[in-house]
């Protein structure tokens, strides 16, 4: 069925990122189920965050062309769905459970920079909204969080992957629609060569970008691998999480929706000096709590510390030249939303056991180191169109 370019990236948001609704928070909670302790958990995670790295970054190398970025999509979401189905046959296998899940975390990022890419194509050549397309995401995030976590309370946190399983099908099977206007070469692309991923972090604005947007993001670690695990060790029920969860991504979805008003003449620098510091005070409170009304306040921070962030860097990369673009998104992708979060994860894992308090205080330490590294002046306003 052909659909307009904006519903057909509304749709892949909507399908990935309502699997990635279930996958963050619950994933953890199945291998508990599955009598895996919480250092095993970290050491899974973290190993997968750099398969997610790898796969990223390697899978973005591979799209020299505009053309090819849909099937690219298409190739990964059903790949994806096929390593996940095969999960859940080898969960008491611990190594045959550790390579299905990093080869599902190589193939299943490589989702995020490539549709980012798209959408950065086509907001160049037709003026996507890319805020309102990526928020039909975070509303599918919504969907899986609470959605999907109230159902897992009810059936049991053993189901989760098969849930999983069937979302990660929805997804492949939305893949399949066409898009009436398909994203095109232009005429620089044409003649020139990508760049090295080399030659690109020797920008040292884009360097030092990528750097603070790792230490940001980083900083989420704790939270994706063990918030759901802390809040119900203070007594906090698996539904009532699942509400906390989803009450930050509706702040996310506001923020998306009104990012264009809101943010329209902000340089990318402000943007990143706010999500740095809105960073540090969000890892303190919840260091410091475990008061349900005020952990609740802090999730609404969510819409400062992700979601400012990425579209302060998704607002950089577009006003690149297109033969960046994909490369970008899968340094942008690996460096920050994998690399840091595998390091971030790994030393949440070691500092979980001992105090939750101090594992949430060293993200804000992260997240301060942010603000220096945030270069001044970057504007990146929306002003270029490859097809002027």
């Amino acid at each position: 069925m052909k659909i307009s370019a904006f519903n057909w990236m509304a749709l892949s948001f909507f399908g990935y990122f309502c699997a990635y609704g279930v996958f963050i928070p619950f994933f953890p909670v199945w291998l508990r189920s599955q009598s895996y302790g919480a250092e095993t958990i970290g050491f899974i995670l973290a190993i997968s965050y750099l398969f997610r790295f790898l796969g990223g970054v390697w899978f973005s190398s591979l799209v020299k062309r505009a053309a090819q970025l849909i099937n690219a999509l298409r190739y990964l979401a059903w790949a994806s769905f096929a390593i996940c189905f095969v999960m859940s046959f080898v969960a008491e296998s611990f190594w045959l459970l550790c390579i299905t899940i990093w080869l599902f975390a190589m193939v299943n990022s490589a989702g995020i920079p490539i549709s980012d890419t798209l959408a950065s194509t086509w907001q160049q050549q037709i003026h996507l909204d890319y805020g309102k397309a990526r928020l039909i995401g975070s509303i599918a995030f919504v969907v899986g969080v609470t959605g999907f976590g109230y159902v897992i309370g009810v059936i049991g946190e053993q189901y989760i992957v098969i849930i999983l399983t069937a979302l990660l099908l929805l997804y492949s099977l939305l893949q399949m629609n066409s898009p009436r206007q398909m994203p095109l070469d232009d005429q620089e692309s044409a003649v020139e060569n990508s760049p090295t991923f080399i030659q690109l972090l020797q920008n040292k604005t884009t360097l030092r970008l990528l750097i603070a947007i790792s230490l940001i993001q980083g900083s989420h670690a704790a939270y994706y691998v063990y918030s759901v695990l802390y809040w119900t060790s203070i007594g906090i029920s698996v539904q009532t999480t699942s509400i906390l969860l989803g009450l930050s991504v509706v702040a996310e979805i506001l923020l998306f929706f009104f990012s264009t008003r809101l943010f329209k003449t902000w340089s990318v620098s402000t943007l990143f000096y706010l999500s740095a510091g809105a960073s540090v005070v969000r890892w303190l409170l919840i260091s410091s709590t475990d008061n349900l009304a005020l952990i609740a306040f802090t999730q609404t921070f969510h819409s400062l510390t992700y979601a400012v962030s990425h579209y302060a860097m998704v607002r950089y990369i577009t006003t690149q030249p297109q033969p960046h673009i994909a490369r970008l998104q899968g340094l942008y992708s690996g460096i920050s939303s994998c690399g840091a979060i595998a390091l971030t994860t790994a030393l949440s894992g070691v500092l979980y056991p001992i105090s939750p308090t101090l594992m949430f205080v060293a993200m804000a330490f992260f997240a301060l180191l942010a603000l220096f590294f945030t270069p001044r002046n970057v504007s990146a306003l929306l002003l270029k169109r490859v097809n002027e």
